[in-house]
């Protein structure tokens, strides 16, 4: 199949006729409003990219304005290509968020260029206000406190590098979840590094906190000494294949793929065009033997007047695209592995730290004690170990939901920075699930509570994993990710209790290694259900706990088909601390939702709780009895399941 290099990025390559237009509005754009934005994306990973495009708008005709209008169709016609050829290089692991801004065009720049040697007049007014209210914008509506890539190219390189500046100086809470900061295609020198000590250029692959920098050219451009119109003196760049800061050769073979274009189908593909690299640090830059894009003649000559004949400025991303891509998950791999998680070697940061009296232990998630806090205007999005409301919630779930496991193990209940309702809130709306809000934090706390709890406090006996809620949608990320990277671990766990949020057969085909439960006595597998009333089933209500293809077992019958179970089958209810009572808790299951309906009745809530448990889980919400209504059955079962493994060993 026949290929050719393909570019259209770059600073100014993607059209020349000069554009009259009108002139541009001081005022800033409102970036609360969609139209804004080129990239406003739903939240699918836990880790952002805010990416400052590349000068897309010429400005070169005698009447255009300096600063292009937000609806410059020169400049959005080149976001939507650079987006493709540079900003999805960041897409397959982080929530990219792409704003419009009224940037500088390539004839004020020149200007600035000629008389300063740098750009920074021309992008330090109208430029870096837009970008600055679109960060302002996303920091407190967007980001939920998640870590984030800062990246650009060109003058949105530039800008980037008068954020990390200015703007992250002033704002440190915002820096230290940095992961990295990608200033390509313009300078950052050791002079600037000096300047401002905080900032720190990268040493390696994955060191995080730090800048990524290079500009690529040819080696006709080291030869002649041409100074481009990217270059500043005392140049510092990386070389983007071996991830060095000396001159060590990087041959094409450490190429993990270049963007090239499909002669035939006209497709963006991956291919392998030579792209070698080699820093020159007399210059600072990146030097390389690939082919440069192929222009027409006009933009040729553009080309070379700004970056040189030999200049690579268009190829920065184009080269070394899957490189670039791999290098921005190896980072974001080593922020999330060092992001400091509580102490767990710590009695205080568990609420459960049991002595040893049994042979079998139980580790147990809470659910979503951070609820009305995380409501208030300004509240974290992630609760601090130390959060009253949610110790509060924790001493109040051990007694009604994981005591059930304590008279057959010893249970494990460690704190964590759990997600507050008001974020998972947001999460579920804009992905239909709560996995983005978790997947960070809590996750990353709970993991390290498991590996002080495996090494330190377990032992090598058999162990039960459950929860509720949120812990139990944790519980589902544990099996899915900590599980099969523990098999050691997994091996020897009895049973796993995700009740009160969705196990799908999704992720039972996607995940072969999990096994759901089909009665109840079988080991080594999940058990799950969403208890709620038939006001649920008849309004067909989406509660904050049901995914799509959810499936439950009945906690009276242990059955996986719609065999109506009734009360006489509860061994009783949780009525009171310590006692129990007959409450009139049947069970069906719904097999076309995958929940449990039950005609028990919930007891009465405060008017701020009820408002709050119909929002998220209907007019028939039983969310909060999931354990309580069938609490001496899930205590029978987790006997019969320990005394199954054991039969078994």
């Amino acid at each position: 199949m026949k290929k050719k290099f393909f570019a259209l990025a770059g600073a100014m390559l993607l059209a020349l006729t000069a554009c009259a237009g009108a002139e541009v509005s001081e005022k800033a754009p409102d970036y609360s409003k969609k139209e804004n934005w080129y990239k406003l994306p739903a939240i699918t990973k836990d880790v952002d990219t805010f990416y400052v495009y590349a000068t897309e708008y010429m400005g070169l005709g005698e009447n255009d304005p300096e600063y292009a209008a937000l609806d410059n169709a020169e400049m959005l016609k080149g976001v939507e290509n650079q987006y493709m050829l540079q900003a999805s290089a960041y897409e397959d692991s982080s929530n990219v968020f792409v704003p419009y801004y009224r940037q500088a065009g390539m004839k004020v720049m020149k200007k600035s260029w000629l008389a300063t040697g740098d750009v920074d007049e021309v992008i330090s007014g109208m430029p870096y206000s837009d970008i600055t209210a679109a960060l302002d914008y996303y920091f407190k509506n967007c980001n939920g406190g998640r870590p984030f890539i800062i990246a650009g190219h060109s003058q949105g390189s530039a800008i980037v590098k008068l954020l990390l500046k200015k703007y992250f100086k002033e704002h440190q809470d915002y820096y230290e979840r940095m992961v990295a900061a990608y200033v390509i295609g313009y300078s950052v020198t050791k002079d600037e590094l000096k300047a401002f000590p905080y900032l720190k250029f990268a040493a390696g692959e994955s060191d995080t906190g730090v800048i990524i920098s290079w500009n690529t050219e040819g080696k006709k451009n080291v030869e002649g000494n041409v100074k481009t119109a990217v270059l500043l003196p005392n140049a510092i760049s990386i070389n983007p294949l071996n991830w060095k800061l000396d001159e060590t050769y990087a041959p094409a073979s450490e190429n993990l793929g270049s963007l090239v274009a499909n002669e035939k189908t006209g497709k963006i593909e991956i291919g392998d065009i030579g792209a070698d690299a080699q820093i020159v640090l007399a210059r600072g830059t990146v030097v390389t033997n690939g082919p440069a894009s192929p222009l027409p003649e006009a933009e040729t000559k553009i080309s070379a007047e700004y970056f040189g004949e030999d200049g690579r400025h268009a190829d920065d991303y184009i080269l070394y695209y899957n490189n670039i891509k791999a290098n921005a998950a190896k980072r974001i791999e080593a922020y999330k592995a060092k992001e400091k998680a509580p102490d767990y070697s710590k009695k205080e940061n568990w609420y459960k730290l049991p002595a040893i009296t049994k042979d079998v232990d139980t580790f147990y998630i809470n659910s979503t004690a951070y609820i009305f806090g995380s409501f208030k205007e300004d509240s974290p999005e992630y609760a601090p170990l130390d959060n009253e409301e949610m110790r509060q919630g924790f001493a109040e779930e051990y007694l009604s939901h994981a005591t059930v496991y304590e008279e057959c193990t010893n249970v494990f209940m460690p704190y964590y920075r759990q997600a507050g309702m008001k974020l998972m809130k947001k999460s579920r709306q804009e992905t239909g699930n709560i996995d983005a809000a978790i997947s960070g934090t809590p996750y990353s706390d709970i993991t390290s509570a498991l590996d002080y709890y495996f090494k330190n406090c377990n032992g090598g006996r058999p162990f039960i994993i459950a929860g509720h809620s949120q812990g139990s949608a944790l519980v589902r990320l544990v099996l899915k990710k900590y599980f099969k990277e523990h098999p050691e671990y997994y091996e020897r766990m009895i049973a796993a209790y995700a009740i009160g949020y969705s196990i799908t057969k999704d992720d039972l085909k996607a995940f072969p290694h999990l096994k759901f439960a089909t009665g109840e006595s079988d080991t080594g597998v999940i058990i799950s259900w969403n208890t709620e009333g038939k006001e649920n089933v008849e309004e067909n209500f989406k509660t904050a706990s049901l995914l799509p293809n959810a499936i439950s077992i009945n906690p009276l019958n242990w059955k996986l088909d719609e065999t109506y179970a009734p009360a006489s089958e509860n061994l009783g209810s949780l009525i009171a601390e310590g006692k129990t009572g007959d409450i009139g808790a049947d069970a069906q299951i719904v097999l076309s939702r995958g929940t449990v309906v039950t005609k028990a009745k919930p007891d009465p809530m405060p008017e701020e709780a009820a408002k709050i448990t119909a929002e998220f889980f209907g007019p028939g919400a039983r969310h909060d009895n999931d354990y309580t209504f069938y609490y001496n059955n899930i205590k029978a079962n987790v006997a019969k399941r320990i005394a199954a493994y054991k039969a078994s060993r």
